[in-house]
């Protein structure tokens, strides 16, 4: 026994000599540079079907542009560096389309050509502010009506009737259709190769979400689609065929982004009750996620704080729990705070606040879209007030490519003359400059901008990185400079 105990203490002090060797990686590490900050995107989703937010019933170009620099200016002021644009709400488009009209609600009249490139202007005047846009898009949806007795619009001549599907309130490409897949596809390569978009966006609208007396009309390609097992039974359930041609189309979108321009970010934003998109819309998000078909996944928390399961808190802590190979962003539905809401939290901003507090404790949270638009500028309870706090400093967006990031090289040759600092740096970049904190501490972005100079503030340590303009990859920080 004591031979033993003998061999037990020299095995331990073998251990212990050998866990303190020169190569000891548990010591320590003491930073000699200052930390950057998250990154984060803050985006704003604003929605043409029916004008909604923008053009709001206007039809001359003039007052068009000028409603559309009005929002870009008002989301520049507040640090907001990505707006999502719909492009294409209802089988229509904001751009010169092969395959479907331009939008009535730019003009009033669908199929009519505007006096001018919109999804151009609307592209340049989001990068001019250093904003990154995000083409929005519905999948299936070609029209809606009040009710099965109305008229659907006329179907333009573009879009083959052999592809349609109409129900008692909407009409629909049909989901279950490979040449409807096929049709997407095109749709999204023409889009990201005529246009220099920074993503291509999708909502909720999946298969549609019909009245309880109404089925969804596609037994005829259930049968034609799916096999039979040797015992006579169909290989998948209707389900999980409708599900399976959600996801040959989100893989399909994602296949020919990849293909085209793997630069450009692929987002969804489904409804917030997992549930719902699951067993009703037929969108498997959560085998998106794996798979890493999407860049980001934006789940509509459009709930207020509070201890039950569809709370804001409860919706967030799930999809933090089930994001996997995809950025996790917040989508917050501002449009419900109204003073005059029936819902008490939603009669003032602070429920906002909280929702915006907890958030920030989720540590695969990488940023917010606010929905929609126009309640900024409406601004009731006074929402902005809350923004301005969240937002008080600038934030870079985060790199979401699939591969190793290529850095962009540092800047280089800092002067300080006055107040302004000036610097050299790489073509196809633009810059974000840093306020010094000290080693070990975070830093402050004090600004991100498109030019090699900068304002600053106040006297201090600053530093400027580059960032690549195609993909947000961020360099490493340029040498320090001291403003006394």
């Amino acid at each position: 026994m004591k031979t033993w105990k003998k061999i037990v203490v020299m095995l331990c002090t073998g251990l212990i000599v050998a866990c303190h060797d020169s190569n000891n990686t548990d010591e320590p590490v003491i930073e000699t540079k200052p930390l950057l900050p998250k990154k984060e995107l803050r985006g704003v989703w604003m929605a043409t079907v029916w004008g909604l937010d923008w053009p709001r019933g206007d039809y001359n170009a003039e007052t068009q542009k000028a409603k559309y620099i009005e929002y870009m200016n008002l989301f520049a002021n507040n640090n907001i560096n990505a707006v999502f644009v719909q492009v294409r709400g209802m089988a229509d488009s904001y751009y010169e389309s092969p395959y479907e009209p331009w939008s009535k609600y730019i003009t009033g009249v669908a199929g009519k050509k505007p006096d001018y490139d919109v999804l151009r202007f609307m592209i340049d005047e989001a990068h001019k502010r250093g904003i990154s846009f995000h083409a929005w898009l519905n999948p299936y949806r070609i029209a809606t009506r009040a009710k099965k007795t109305d008229n659907f619009p006329d179907l333009d001549a573009k879009i083959p009737v052999a592809l349609t599907r109409d129900y008692s309130n909407i009409r629909v490409y049909n989901p279950a259709l490979s040449e409807v897949r096929q049709r997407i596809n095109n749709i999204v390569k023409d889009l990201i190769t005529k246009y220099d978009v920074d993503g291509v966006h999708l909502d909720d609208y999946f298969y549609p979400d019909l009245p309880a007396d109404e089925s969804l009309n596609d037994s005829v390609e259930f049968k034609a689609n799916v096999k039979k097992n040797t015992k006579g039974e169909y290989e998948m359930s209707l389900a999980d065929f409708r599900r399976n041609n959600v996801n040959l189309a989100i893989k399909g979108i994602h296949d020919v982004i990849q293909a085209t321009r793997p630069e450009v970010v692929f987002s969804i934003s489904p409804a917030g009750n997992n549930d719902n998109n699951y067993n009703h819309l037929y969108a498997d998000v959560l085998k998106w996620s794996r798979e890493g078909w999407a860049e980001a996944i934006i789940p509509q928390l459009y709930s207020p704080m509070g201890s039950g399961k569809t709370n804001f808190n409860h919706r967030l802590h799930w999809w933090a729990q089930f994001t996997y190979n995809n950025a996790l962003f917040v989508g917050y539905g501002i449009y419900r705070f109204d003073p005059a809401s029936t819902e008490a939290s939603y009669q003032t901003s602070e429920d906002l606040a909280k929702q915006f507090a907890f958030a920030s404790t989720m540590r695969k949270v990488q940023g917010s879209v606010l929905y929609s638009a126009l309640n900024m500028l409406q601004n009731k309870t006074d929402i902005m007030a809350v923004l301005r706090e969240v937002y008080k400093n600038p934030a870079v967006l985060p790199y979401l490519g699939k591969a190793k990031a290529v850095l962009p090289g540092s800047p280089t040759g800092l002067q300080i003359s006055g107040s302004e600092l000036k610097w050299t740096g790489p073509a196809n970049a633009y810059f974000a400059v840093y306020r010094s904190n000290g080693a070990g501490k975070t830093a402050t972005v004090i600004a991100v901008t498109r030019e090699m100079k900068q304002t600053l503030p106040q006297t201090g340590t600053y530093f400027v990185t580059a960032v690549s303009k195609k993909d947000n990859a961020e360099s490493e920080p340029s040498q320090e400079i001291s403003y006394r």
